[in-house]
């Protein structure tokens, strides 16, 4: 069961301009970047393998994995080149002289065993 969102605190407005930063915080991985004045958030993990967006090259708003090189729109979370594909975004508010990410608890992750039941009850119901 997870929680109500809160506002956490993401890093001084300056630092992000100059360069997006991860932060990890209620069990979520998130970018947090300045774009044109403007504070965003989007999921720090590639749509390819999972690789962490940090350190990538962050030119025009696009931030490219340092990876595998997919690039994605800061503002919009969308994977460049490819319509209706994209990262989760985060809402962002500047506070003073910092950056506030809201977020809401992650969900829990179901473990291996947890996994395996459920996988057997939906083959259950695909077979009858």
């Amino acid at each position: 069961m997870s929680g109500p969102p809160s506002w956490v605190d993401a890093g001084a407005v300056d630092d992000l301009a100059q360069s997006p930063r991860a932060m990890s915080a209620l069990g979520r991985h998130v970018l947090v970047a300045v774009v044109d004045g403007e504070p965003c958030a989007v999921d720090n993990a590639c749509l390819h393998r999972g690789a962490s967006l940090e350190g990538g090259i962050c030119r025009d708003g696009a931030i490219t994995c340092p990876s595998h090189w997919w690039r994605y729109d800061l503002r919009t979370g969308a994977l460049l080149g490819q319509a209706g594909v994209g990262l989760a975004t985060y809402p962002c508010r500047v506070s003073g002289e910092r950056v506030e990410v809201l977020l809401s608890p992650a969900p829990p992750t179901m473990g291996i065993r947890e996994m395996l039941l459920a996988h057997a009850r939906a083959e259950g119901k695909a077979d009858a």
